[in-house]
């Protein structure tokens, strides 16, 4: 079963943190969990050289951070009930600090936020989102504070379990409505030749095809009131962008998707579809679900 007891959350001093502690506070009275941790990551490099040319640069600074942010996340989250709130400031590479402390706290879901039309913070997502051991929740400054429908992206995969049993965590504590997504790409040489017609009977077929993979892929799950799944067909449209159309005409919160583990060391790295949900210019919030335990096993040899 998957886990949200541990939550972290990415700030950065920026417009964008108002918007995190306001949804970390809708996460809090939501999910409940027993530890949400703020934190900052000071890359001192970055500083100017009057500071960095101060006595103790890194402590006279570290305070005026912890100051402004306490302020912040006392004014934002207003109601904490047995939620252990702490704020956290360290000092070097993002990425790599990111990276220790979730493996060492054992973080269940590390929240980043993302500003719609500024493509340089989702490449930054996109590269810390793979190597993150815990599942991840990109969020925009436009996301609602609010999950009353998931869509979950289905390929009958491992990959595919470990969603939808975050989907139905997520919906144990919201009552949200799951719903499982099958993209099909039919391939750009074979759907020349292909006549309306002849489109039309191939989904029909596809979706017999879709839903007895379904059908077995819940029984291996065990679930007894499983829900429903649709599918697209498509040869030119990309999956992430199918996926994140049909999440938007359907009003769903939330794009749960996950990492195609083919081997224990791919478990680091997004695939293609997963990575662009995540740096792409949306305001549907996409969390990326990891299995727990896989990629902190593997990171722990780099770090250790």
């Amino acid at each position: 079963m998957q886990q949200l007891k541990k939550i972290l959350v990415c700030l950065d001093l920026s417009e964008m943190d108002d918007f995190l502690i306001g949804y970390s506070n809708y996460i809090i009275n939501t999910f409940k969990p027993e530890s949400l941790v703020f934190i900052h990551i000071m890359e001192l490099y970055d500083l100017p050289d009057e500071i960095a040319g101060f006595d103790d640069p890194q402590g006279n600074l570290e305070e005026m951070v912890r100051e402004e942010m306490n302020e912040r996340i006392e004014k934002g989250i207003t109601e904490k009930g047995d939620t252990e709130i702490s704020l956290s400031i360290e000092a070097g590479l993002t990425a790599e600090k990111l990276l220790q402390y979730t493996r060492k706290n054992k973080v269940d879901l590390t929240i980043l936020g993302k500003k719609i039309g500024y493509h340089g913070e989702g490449s930054v997502a996109r590269r810390i989102v793979g190597l993150i051991p815990s599942s991840v929740l990109v969020v925009s400054e436009t996301s609602r504070e609010e999950i009353n429908k998931v869509l979950v992206r289905m390929d009958f995969s491992n990959m595919s379990a470990s969603t939808l049993n975050m989907a139905q965590t997520i919906a144990g504590y919201t009552g949200a409505a799951i719903e499982c997504h099958h993209v099909y790409k039919l391939p750009l040489n074979y759907y020349p030749r292909q006549t309306p017609e002849n489109i039309k009977k191939m989904k029909v077929q596809l979706a017999e095809v879709v839903e007895k993979e379904y059908g077995k892929f819940i029984r291996k799950m065990k679930i007894a009131n499983p829900p429903p799944v649709t599918y697209s067909l498509e040869a030119q449209v990309d999956e992430s962008q199918l996926l994140y159309n049909h999440a938007r005409r359907n009003g769903f919160d939330l794009i749960l998707t996950g990492t195609k583990i083919k081997s224990s060391l791919a478990g680091l790295i997004l695939d293609r579809t997963s990575e662009k949900l995540v740096g792409g210019d949306q305001s549907i919030p996409v969390m990326v679900v990891k299995e727990p335990g896989k990629s902190a096993g593997i990171l722990k040899a780099f770090f250790d």
